[in-house]
């Protein structure tokens, strides 16, 4: 009989073909009655922040979503925030608001970064008096819109049911391509993406969805360094707010939609504004639509909601036991890195120089036969795929960018191929492999501890 982590070795072409394979709705259910749940938005007041940097307005709202969970014995949080990546210091200050209003220990709160590329930078919030007055307003203004979700989740905590599916989408697409002089970004159909889309659904008291979570492989990035035709950029939760906001619009005020990012270091939205092409010297080049980019962002979005929709509408809720979480650390090889010296081109060399090893964190967030991987460094999608493919648990979503940022973590081809992502770790090749295999061997040991 062949062992999950044997799937971790069969390669991509297995994983495309049981990705095929994909069944619209699995349900989940156990016979825990006790669960409660709470869920909270509000939006990131910039108005009279604006100038932010090179943002010089705002399109659409940024926003915090919370979500709470109690099963009459453990209490959970889960963050999603409109931020490119979390600073390890805002996600500290972020958890000690959560647990200063709700009681809920800092060790069971997760805090993820929705990953939009259009949205304000925050630096180290323990830089005190270094930091700017506008970035300390821009830090509080984000931590009062924690505040108000937060005490909307926990004031409003119903009986709730739970239960998980999964869809199909081809919204995103591989964005490593060969070129004459190397491996740079662009749009390449024929590399591996992961169209799994998984969702949860949480029922409060009525039965109508009150939180829908979306797990998809795809930076939600259409409007990635695009510009205005004034020459500034526009403030946007882009992608990732315009799917969650279609699913919210989808099954009316009661519903908040959370956008959990994938193994997307290598997924780009099929269609961006700002897209890369080959100039006429054969240099990379990129032309850029400004703002009709939105509309992109907007189609994308609703197709991508449109698939949730129907995955939520069919999936069968029940009661869940139990909530757990664990933290755990694997050590990884790591090269010398700084991030200072960002790729600007592609290469047909390039040397890692080894750096030693380094510990990578892992949170494993279990709700009965549902699991997230959640992990800092961006993983390429064949990662993900065979991470949850191998996983013992039927609904297993691998979320990114959680607990704060670790640039990217690839897959062993991207570094022989020196692509962006590649020569943008501080990993050595060889780490996204035995993080993976260790993820897959802590949750067999937690599905055995369990039951």
């Amino acid at each position: 009989m062949t062992s999950r982590r044997t799937v971790l070795k069969t390669g991509v072409g297995l994983v495309a073909a049981t990705l095929l394979k994909v069944k619209p709705v699995m349900a989940s259910s156990s016979e825990n009655t006790l669960l409660r749940a709470g869920v909270g938005r509000s939006n990131v007041n910039l108005t009279d922040l604006l100038p932010i940097g090179d943002f010089t307005g705002e399109h659409d709202a940024l926003f915090i979503r919370a979500l709470l969970l109690n099963d009459g014995q453990l209490s959970q949080a889960m963050v999603v925030v409109d931020l490119t990546s979390l600073a390890l210091s805002l996600v500290a200050d972020m958890k000690a608001i959560v647990q200063e209003i709700t009681g809920i220990p800092a060790s069971q709160v997760i805090i993820i970064a929705s990953h939009s590329f259009s949205t304000p930078h925050i630096p180290d919030t323990t830089r005190g008096d270094s930091l700017s007055p506008q970035d300390k307003k821009l830090i509080e203004a984000y931590c009062d819109a924690l505040r108000i979700a937060i005490k909307q989740a926990f004031s409003g905590l119903v009986p709730a049911k739970m239960g998980a599916g999964a869809g199909f989408s081809r919204i995103g697409v591989n964005r490593d391509v060969e070129t004459a002089s190397g491996w740079w970004l662009g749009a390449d159909e024929s590399g591996f993406s992961d169209p799994h889309t998984g969702v949860v659904r949480i029922d409060g008291r009525d039965g109508q969805p009150l939180a829908v979570l979306i797990n998809y492989a795809v930076q939600p990035a259409v409007m990635d360094a695009s510009r205005n035709a004034a020459g500034g950029r526009l403030i946007s939760a882009d992608l990732a707010g315009f799917t969650v906001s279609h699913v919210e619009t989808y099954f009316g005020a009661g519903t908040v939609a959370f956008y959990l990012p994938g193994a997307a270091g290598d997924q780009v939205p099929y269609l961006q504004a700002n897209r890369h092409v080959s100039g006429t010297d054969g240099k990379p080049a990129r032309k850029d639509v400004h703002e009709a980019g939105f509309v992109i962002a907007e189609m994308l979005g609703e197709r991508l909601g449109n698939e949730v929709g129907k995955v939520c509408s069919a999936i069968k809720t029940g009661p869940v036991k139990p909530l757990a979480l664990f933290r755990k650390s694997v050590s990884v090889p790591v090269v010398n890195f700084s991030a200072k010296n960002a790729p600007t081109g592609p290469l047909s060399a390039f040397r890692y120089t080894p750096a030693g090893y380094a510990d990578m964190p892992i949170t494993l967030m279990r709700w009965g036969d549902i699991v997230f991987v959640c992990v800092q460094p961006e993983l390429n999608a064949v990662t993900g795929a065979l991470i949850r493919n191998a996983s013992p648990f039927p609904h297993t979503f691998i979320v990114t960018m959680a607990d704060g940022a670790a640039k990217y973590m690839p897959d062993k081809q991207s570094y022989t191929r020196f692509t962006y992502e590649a020569r943008s770790s501080p990993f050595a090749p060889g780490a996204a492999e035995k993080a993976a295999a260790f993820i897959v061997a802590q949750l067999e040991n937690i599905k055995e501890i369990a039951g």
